[in-house]
């Protein structure tokens, strides 16, 4: 499936449906009453699609290999959850900006778990998202927590796809289809279990009529965002230093935060803004870091 395909173009593609992820989603939302069956039936849909084209290649994998793509998986589904959560609640563009904190909570996994130095780059990085965080939550005003659950969303979605993408590093012999598959069969299960959040999607009322008002929806997210969304990143994160990844998941923001203002007339701030910078800063300064310490071993 697209095996030829450049890792970097396929996480610029991804951001495409990334970045418009919200539309469907909360169309589906709309059009659902708030019933999250409709929305747990295109995950389910979308990874049992994929999975009968990898079943195959499960005998050939390793122990290992299964317990990291479940465990990323499993990650990765808890992060899409709360992100979707996130999405239906707030605003657009302050969830994907503290979802992309996630370059930062990446460079703390690595320090703490990878032993990965903490040099004066690395430290700019993470002062630079926490600096970006406390702008955006007024830190200034006297707040330090996000002041609504789809802003702690964001921020929990992003600390756990960034677990996920450190999992999906370090497992040099991941099988994509399998573990795209296994990552949309989980993200459903994540739906079913969102609905004990507060204020959440709920489980009881469906019925045929709903059914019927959602189908095409349930069919569209999940062959068009779903099932392509998921494996493009997920192709493209194993082979793309995390560094760049993150450089090239940031035109997301940008398609997140231009749709919504075209279709929604969700209207990002002066503080969103400056707050934006900054935590987009973050993988720019790891990059800078990188090939810093690239020349200097050279």
């Amino acid at each position: 499936m697209l095996k030829n395909l450049n890792p970097n173009y396929a996480i610029v593609l991804s951001t495409l449906l990334w970045g418009t992820w919200w539309y469907p989603l909360r169309l589906l939302n709309e059009y659902a009453y708030n019933n999250a069956i409709p929305l747990t039936l295109s995950f389910t849909i979308a990874g049992l699609f994929l999975l009968f084209f990898s079943y195959k290649n499960i005998s050939k994998l390793t122990n290992r290999n299964l317990i990291l793509t479940i465990v990323a998986a499993s990650a990765g589904a808890a992060a899409m959850c709360l992100y979707n959560e996130g999405l239906i609640r707030g605003n657009v563009a302050r969830v994907l900006i503290f979802f992309y904190l996630t370059a930062v909570w990446s460079t703390l996994i690595e320090i703490i778990f990878l032993k990965a130095a903490l040099n004066i780059y690395r430290f700019f990085s993470i002062s630079s998202g926490f600096i970006g965080l406390f702008i955006i939550t007024g830190l200034d005003q006297g707040n330090f927590m996000p002041s609504t659950l789809a802003d702690l969303f964001g921020i929990l979605s992003g600390f756990l796809w960034s677990i996920c993408a450190t999992l999906i590093r370090i497992n040099e012999e991941l099988d994509v289809n399998f573990g795209t598959s296994v990552f949309i069969l989980i993200g459903g299960l994540f739906v079913v279990i969102a609905t004990f959040l507060p204020d959440g999607q709920i489980l009881s009322g469906f019925n045929y009529d709903i059914l019927k008002n959602t189908i095409l929806i349930i069919l569209i997210f999940a062959f068009i965002w779903l099932l392509p969304g998921y494996w493009l990143v997920t192709y493209g994160q194993d082979q793309v230093d995390p560094g760049r990844a993150g450089i090239l998941l940031m035109f997301e923001v940008v398609i997140g935060v231009i749709s919504s203002y075209l279709l929604a007339n969700e209207i990002i701030t002066i503080r969103e803004f400056i707050g934006a910078v900054f935590v987009m800063s973050a993988p720019l300064i790891e990059i800078f870091a990188g090939n810093k310490l690239n020349k200097s071993a050279a």
